[in-house]
């Protein structure tokens, strides 16, 4: 890219007006400034020709979205002591594609630089942390409220910001601390904390909160966190239903959550008959939901009439159909639902709708339906700093794409946390745990719970031992991220895998949790493959015998091969009658063969004729 910095100095002057000439050019330049080395000459030109301070050029950069200019308006606001155009970056980094984590950092370079922040400036930090879970930082926070001991430290809408925050992170006890402190409280005070302790379904101490409140402060988001609650919690549709019934002025939100709420538990009856006499029953997105809960059930029929019923369809109305086939294993029926969205509903395909079908592509792996996909989103100019950017990562990779799957997710000028995952979790996949760690560390936000388990995952199937214990032990004490089950079974694979199969039983037994059957397969086939039969035989068998109310094969099946495995036929046979005799069936395998543009499935004992 030609200099920024040489275009400044050989633009002829237009007109009489210096001052005016400086800022037409300068907002051409801002225009044009795409990249890190752009920023640079950008700032290098303001402070030579001194206006470095210009309020309308900062107001400008700090407003904008695009990462050339926040870098830039950071690096001219350290000269600036006014909290007004701090907020403005802070406000533009969190909305764009910087995110929460950006947002946090510039709050701390505001105060290292001795800007004395705002009730706004400290409200944007809070649900900056509130977005991320951030909880050491948002407690910092408020011990930095607590020290002003000025107004900020009383402010109702601040401590009200604070509450939501605790919340958010599940620490309700300490949001309730913050409520009973509060010398002044409003009706979002009590919505707040009544929401938190709904959240969590403690519907004790929210139904205590939601009866000291007098009948009059109740509004309609009171109402609905209380019916929200005692919905999601279990054994408590019947009390949702009662504060339904009493509820003064049901709003369209109390019908949803009231239907949405019989809809999980599989009580469609009551649910269709609430939707008969609900004020909004012909609005769309209430059908949506109806269409959405049939699917998650496994009931595609009953989802798929609904669906045929709903007169005016909507995008939301394909989308949930569509991802109902899709989380049921019925990609070719997505595909086609989604050829006959473009063809016959006049509707744009959204987002979402194209990440779905993505979704659909990647399991069939019909590379060819992707790469119409993709031309189809360049086509329309839709950002791939969304849903559908992610998803073709994520197909090109799972279809053995992966160069084509880096060009994708280098393209994407605002990564956010799911792009890094999936690019991660591809290369795993493709066994590349050296770019796999590189990736990981190349990473500009702070990684999350599945950022490891696709890290652990490249460094098991690569046999980089040392690096993924390594990187287990730098999850909680670097980044502060608790380790779960899916990360213990990363952990036991990675070191059956090297044959490590002592160490990986002592990784189980001390197990914070309850290991799930995942781990304990991946413990059984580390036996299997590395001639630890005693100990894969205890551990099997201990496995059918917890799991006798399971319909799994997979413990006899791993059972059955380690016996197998060491020449034991007639052990592996009697696995096999002992799984008839109990009518366990293990599922059969299916795949996917693209020919001449269709798709074709088949399954174990299928025959094929010409």
């Amino acid at each position: 890219m030609h200099s920024v910095y040489a275009q400044a100095n050989h633009q002829p002057d237009p007109g009489p007006s210096p001052t005016q000439h400086h800022h037409h050019h300068l907002h051409r330049l801002l225009r044009r400034c795409r990249t890190p080395r752009d920023a640079d000459q950008v700032h290098a030109l303001l402070i030579t020709t001194g206006h470095s301070r210009n309020p309308s050029t900062l107001l400008r950069l700090s407003s904008s979205p695009r990462p050339p200019h926040r870098r830039l308006a950071r690096r001219l606001l350290l000269l600036s002591t006014r909290p007004f155009f701090w907020n403005r970056l802070i406000s533009s980094s969190s909305r764009g594609g910087g995110g929460a984590d950006e947002a946090i950092l510039l709050f701390s370079l505001m105060l290292e630089s001795g800007v004395s922040p705002d009730r706004f400036s400290v409200s944007l930090a809070l649900n900056a942390c509130s977005r991320l879970r951030f909880s050491s930082e948002g407690t910092q926070i408020h011990s930095f409220m607590v020290k002003r001991e000025s107004a900020i430290s009383s402010d109702v809408f601040l401590n009200n910001c604070l509450m939501s925050f605790y919340c958010r992170c599940g620490r309700v006890s300490l949001a309730r601390r913050v409520f009973d402190r509060m010398r002044e409280r409003d009706s979002v005070s009590w919505n707040t904390i009544i929401d938190g302790y709904a959240k969590v379904s403690d519907m004790g101490r929210a139904l205590e909160l939601f009866e000291r409140m007098e009948p009059s402060d109740r509004n309609s988001i009171t109402w609905n966190s209380m019916i929200g609650g005692y919905a999601q919690s279990r054994g408590g549709i019947d009390s949702a239903r009662s504060l339904f019934d009493r509820m003064p002025d049901s709003d369209s939100i109390s019908w949803s959550i009231m239907i949405d709420g019989y809809l999980k538990r599989g009580e469609f009856d009551k649910a269709l008959d609430l939707l008969e006499r609900t004020p909004g029953k012909d609005d769309v997105v209430v059908w949506a939901s109806v269409v959405d809960a049939y699917a998650k059930h496994g009931r595609l029929d009953e989802a798929r009439h609904v669906f045929d019923g709903v007169a005016d369809k909507d995008v939301v109305v394909w989308n949930v159909m569509m991802s109902g086939y899709v989380q049921c294993g019925m990609c070719i029926e997505a595909l086609n639902l989604f050829d006959r969205m473009r063809r016959e509903s006049g509707l744009a395909p959204d987002d979402t709708t194209l990440a779905t079908a993505l979704s659909a592509v990647a399991e069939l792996g019909c590379i060819e339906e992707g790469v119409s996909i993709h031309h189809y989103v360049e086509k329309i100019g839709l950002s791939l700093e969304g849903k559908a950017g992610v998803a073709l990562v994520h197909m090109y990779a799972k279809c053995g794409r992966l160069e084509k799957a880096v060009r994708v997710f280098e393209a994407v000028d605002c990564k956010n946390m799911d792009h890094w995952n999936v690019m991660i979790g591809g290369l795993a996949v493709h066994g590349l745990g050296s770019s796999a760690l590189q990736m990981f560390k190349r990473m500009s936000m702070k990684p999350d719970d599945i950022t490891f388990v696709n890290v652990l995952s490249a460094c098991s199937h690569a046999g980089l031992v040392e690096e993924g214990l390594a990187c287990f032990e730098a999850m909680e004490g670097t980044y502060g991220v608790s380790p779960k089950v899916q990360h213990y079974g990363c952990l036991v694979d990675l070191l059956g895998r090297a044959g490590r199969v002592e160490e990986a039983r002592r990784v189980i037994d001390g197990m914070p949790m309850e290991p799930n059957d995942i781990v304990w397969r991946s413990l059984i086939s580390a036996c299997r493959n590395h001639g630890e039969f005693r100990m894969g035989r205890r551990v099997a068998t201990h496995l059918i015998e917890t799991e006798k109310g399971s319909r799994s094969a997979s413990p006899y099946v791993l059972l059955s091969n380690l016996y197998a495995g060491c020449g034991m036929w007639g052990e592996a046979y009697r696995v096999r009658v002992v799984m008839r005799e109990r009518e366990i069936r293990k599922a059969p395998g299916r795949s996917w063969i693209e020919l001449n543009g269709v798709v074709h499935e088949f399954a174990v004992n299928h025959i094929l004729c010409n």
